[in-house]
């Protein structure tokens, strides 16, 4: 996983508590390096499907690929890489930036959407399962 990469769980916020709690006590012990190290730029939890599902609507992943591939200047610009109507792909960034996936950057009188974190790649991994006490994790409408 690289610094720029933008991480998009699943039902894994205590995962990510736990491991963040680890990564403390261990630099309070003064550990240094890799021990304590985050691997990616920014972690982004969803814990409901209605999330889950936003994100993934076609015309959604669509937006968040043109973004990291083309690095459009401007909403119009991000309309027209994906050959869109302005205020449809306006208002899908929005729920995007909602969503935290995106974040606007001001550039004169243009608001340039980017990836959250200024990422450039996106991981998207969704975990179901066991919780570790043999109990399978309960899943959300």
């Amino acid at each position: 996983m690289t610094q720029n990469t933008l991480k998009i769980t699943f039902g894994e916020a205590d995962d990510h508590r736990a491991a963040a709690r680890e990564r403390l006590r261990r630099a309070e012990a003064g550990e240094t390096g890799a021990a304590i190290e985050q691997d990616e730029r920014f972690i982004l939890n969803f814990e409901s499907f209605g999330e889950v599902e936003r994100l993934m609507r076609r015309s959604n992943l669509e937006l968040v690929e043109a973004i990291a591939t083309e690095q459009p200047s401007s909403i119009r610009a991000t309309a027209a890489a994906v050959d869109r109507d302005y205020s449809d792909v306006h208002r899908n960034l929005n729920e995007l930036e909602s969503l935290g996936v995106v974040e606007f950057v001001s550039e004169g009188a243009s608001k340039k959407p980017i990836l959250r974190e200024g990422a450039t790649e996106v991981d998207l991994s969704f975990r179901w399962g066991d919780t570790g006490d043999g109990d399978p994790k309960p899943a959300e409408a």
